[in-house]
C-alpha cells in the first residue's frame, strides 16, 4: 500500500462528512434521532435524554453533530476534560438547562460525550438529577451502554445503539479515499483493512493515510491482553507497521503502560552514555505525545500513536509488564474523595 503524503491534512478531517448523506452506515437510524429531536417534550420523561451508544470510530459524536448542524441547534458540551463532578454539575449545567435558546434564537441541546469512560464521584447521579429537571434535549454519547455505572440513567433514555457499517458502505467509502489520494492498494488489502477496523472509520481513514503496510493483528479491543500487546510493544525486532496496528487494539491505555514501563526495558544499560541517550529520546516523544494528547483532538491521533511507537524504539521488553501506577493514584484519590464527601455528609447530618 502506497499512500500519497504531500497533503497535510489529516484524512480524518478532509473526508469528515459535512451531510448526513455521506454519513457511513446506520442511516435507518437519522430518522427517529430528528424525529426524538423535533418533536422533544419535557413533559415525556422517559425520552429526555437520547443515549447514543456504539463501537468506537463508528461514528456517534459526528452523527450527533451532523443532524444538530442540519436544523440548527445551538450545543453546550461537556466533555471529559471538563470538570464532571457533582458539585460543578449542579453550579455550572443545570442552571444553563433552563435557557431554551441562545440570543441568535438557536435552541439549545446538551450534548455530555464518553459517559460511560468514568469520571467524578457522583457525576452519573448528577446527570441523572439533570435529565429529571432540564427543559432542553440532553444527548449522551458512550461507547457500552450496558455498562453498570449507566443504569441510573436508562429508565430516561431514547435508545440510538449505531452498529458497525456494512461492508459495502465501508468499500465504496474507501474507494472514494484511494481514488482521490491516488492510493494503490489491493482489493485483498481492502477486504482485510475493512475487517481488522471492526467499523472503525477513524482507523481504517488513519491507516490509509500512514501507508501502513501488512496490518496482521485483528483489531478487537475486548479480546486483546493489554499486557501482551505492551510487551509487543517493547518488541524491538516488531516493525513500525506491527507496533501500529497492535497500539489500537488499546489505544487509551497504552500510553500509559509505556509511560510506566519505558524506563525498565531501555536498551543500553550496561553502557551508561547510551542508556541515558535512549532514556531521552524516548522521553522527548512521550513528551510530544502527552502534548498532543492533552488536546482530545481526533485529528492528531495518528500522531499521537506515532510518538508512542517512537517511544519505544529504543526498548526491548524485559521481564513483566507492570500496570500504571498512575491508574492505581486516580483511584486512591477518588476513593478519599469519596470518603471525604461521605465524612462531610454524615457530619452535616448530624448538626
Amino acid at each position: 500500500m502506497q499512500s500519497l503524503q504531500s497533503n497535510s491534512q489529516m484524512f480524518t478531517t478532509k473526508y469528515r462528512p459535512n451531510k448526513l448523506d455521506d454519513f457511513v452506515g446506520n442511516h435507518k437510524l437519522t430518522q427517529p434521532f430528528m424525529k426524538w429531536l423535533l418533536t422533544w417534550d419535557p413533559s415525556n420523561k422517559k425520552n429526555r435524554c437520547a443515549l447514543v451508544s456504539g463501537l468506537s470510530g463508528t461514528g456517534k459524536s459526528l452523527l450527533v453533530d451532523l443532524i444538530l448542524n442540519k436544523y440548527c441547534y445551538h450545543a453546550i458540551h461537556l466533555t471529559p476534560e471538563d470538570e464532571r463532578s457533582k458539585e460543578n454539575i449542579q453550579n455550572t449545567i443545570q442552571p444553563l438547562l433552563h435557557i431554551k435558546k441562545t440570543y441568535d434564537d438557536d435552541e439549545n441541546v446538551l450534548v455530555v460525550s464518553d459517559i460511560d469512560g468514568g469520571g467524578d464521584y457522583g457525576f452519573i447521579s448528577g446527570l441523572v438529577e439533570c435529565i429529571k429537571e432540564t427543559e432542553i434535549p440532553i444527548i449522551c454519547i458512550c461507547d457500552d451502554k450496558f455498562s453498570q455505572n449507566l443504569k441510573p440513567l436508562l429508565p430516561y433514555c431514547f435508545d440510538i445503539k449505531l452498529s458497525k457499517p456494512k461492508y459495502d458502505e465501508i468499500y465504496a467509502f474507501i474507494y472514494k479515499v484511494v481514488t482521490a489520494e491516488n492510493i494503490k492498494i489491493k482489493k485483498s488489502a481492502v477486504d482485510k483493512l475493512i475487517e481488522q477496523s471492526s467499523g472503525d472509520i477513524r482507523f481504517i481513514l488513519n491507516t490509509l493515510q500512514l501507508g501502513v503496510k501488512n496490518v496482521n493483528i485483528n483489531k478487537d479491543c475486548q479480546s486483546a491482553n493489554i499486557f501482551e500487546t505492551a510487551g509487543h510493544l517493547f518488541n524491538m525486532d516488531a516493525t513500525f507497521s506491527d507496533k501500529y496496528a497492535t497500539y489500537w487494539m488499546a489505544h487509551d491505555i497504552h500510553p500509559l503502560l509505556i509511560q510506566e514501563n519505558y524506563v525498565g526495558c531501555i536498551m543500553g544499560q550496561k553502557d551508561i552514555m547510551k542508556c541515558l541517550h535512549n532514556l531521552s529520546a524516548s522521553a522527548d516523544a512521550l513528551s510530544d505525545m502527552d502534548m498532543m494528547d492533552s488536546d482530545f483532538n481526533f485529528e492528531l491521533s495518528p500522531y499521537v500513536a506515532a510518538n508512542c511507537i517512537n517511544a519505544t524504539l529504543k526498548c526491548n521488553k524485559r521481564g513483566l509488564i507492570k500496570f500504571p501506577r498512575f491508574l492505581g493514584k486516580i483511584s486512591t484519590m477518588n476513593k478519599n474523595k469519596r470518603n471525604k464527601m461521605d465524612y462531610h455528609n454524615a457530619t452535616f447530618a448530624g448538626i
